[in-house]
């Protein structure tokens, strides 16, 4: 098994130098930038185009959120209905693929545009090879199924384009629920365990993830220093993988966030959460942020291939 694992990496250390840093052991200094939304900014949120921009931008990642339709077919969009985002109205699992097609998105300012909700499998095909994929929303439930099936959908999507190793799943299970609904795709994507307060026992959680997956992330929540959640940034660093956090929240980050780095400096927010050793932010601002590390030299891999 180890030495078909080991000839699995080689190949994607040939044909994707920057997906194997992101997988291996050893990054430096380098932050990872992950766009909340595709670009929510200057494009329809999780639009095309909006995908499109935070690949310009050279984003490392891109978050962005799946649903499945009546018909059983993943789209793109954040909320349960269509209401907020395009120019119909319902809820997604209520409506086929056909009649989601039919309708135009609207921008930030609620204006409708010419832009068309984008599926999953347009969405993998366009950030093949260029960047990875962050499928919010996936550990839903969905009514009158059992328990994973929108995972399990998701992962015929990723196979079906060849991108399952370059999708980012974070999600709040126990190891054992992850293991049984992934199954042996669990060591193929990226599982990013959550780390967050409300979890029951969480430290016997870290350690059985650690001990039997060997993550290559954790995502950390916490509303301040004082959470036994800040205090286990020590021991996932220890174990060699990634700290990851949602810049895009206060109450993931100690206040830490988009927000005061925006709109106050950038060292108070994204320079904090980097010193405490965070190498993978989620932020609304990608543009910006990535400027910023530029000027802190941490946008090199290591063997100095500037990104």
């Amino acid at each position: 098994m180890m030495a078909i694992m080991h000839c699995w990496f080689v190949a994607i250390a040939q044909t994707n130098p920057k997906l194997a840093a992101f997988r291996s052991r050893e990054s430096g200094d380098y932050v990872w930038v992950a766009s909340h939304r595709a670009d929510g900014v200057f494009a329809p949120e999780n639009s095309i185009s909006a995908l499109q921009h935070a690949l310009q931008f050279g984003c490392d990642i891109i978050e962005t959120d799946v649903h499945l339709t009546k018909d059983g077919q993943v789209i793109i969009m954040h909320d349960h209905s269509v209401n907020r985002t395009t120019n119909g109205t319902g809820k997604i699992a209520d409506l086929t693929l056909k009649e989601i097609k039919g309708l135009n998105l609207r921008n930030n300012w609620g204006a409708s545009t010419s832009e068309k909700v984008p599926t999953l499998e347009e969405y993998a095909n366009i950030a093949k090879g260029r960047t990875m994929l962050y499928l919010d929303k996936a550990g839903y439930d969905l009514p009158g199924h059992e328990q994973g099936h929108l995972v399990k959908e998701l992962l015929k999507v990723l196979e079906k384009t060849q991108t399952l190793e370059e999708t980012i799943f974070v999600l709040d299970w126990p190891y054992e629920k992850a293991k049984k609904i992934f199954g042996s795709y669990l060591e193929k994507v990226i599982y990013c365990p959550v780390i967050d307060d409300k979890i029951p026992n969480l430290e016997e959680y870290v350690e059985e993830f650690i001990t039997k997956l060997s993550p290559i992330a954790f995502q950390f929540r916490f509303k301040d220093e004082k959470s036994t959640t800040f205090s286990l940034i020590p021991k996932v660093k220890a174990s060699g993988s990634k700290l990851f956090v949602a810049a895009t929240w206060d109450h993931h980050t100690a206040k830490h966030s988009d927000y005061i780095s925006v709109f106050n400096r950038p060292s108070e927010g994204w320079g904090w959460l980097i010193d405490n050793g965070f190498r993978i932010l989620e932020t609304n601002f990608a543009r910006d942020l990535i400027r910023f590390l530029n000027s802190e030299n941490r946008r090199t891999l290591i063997g100095g291939n500037h990104l």
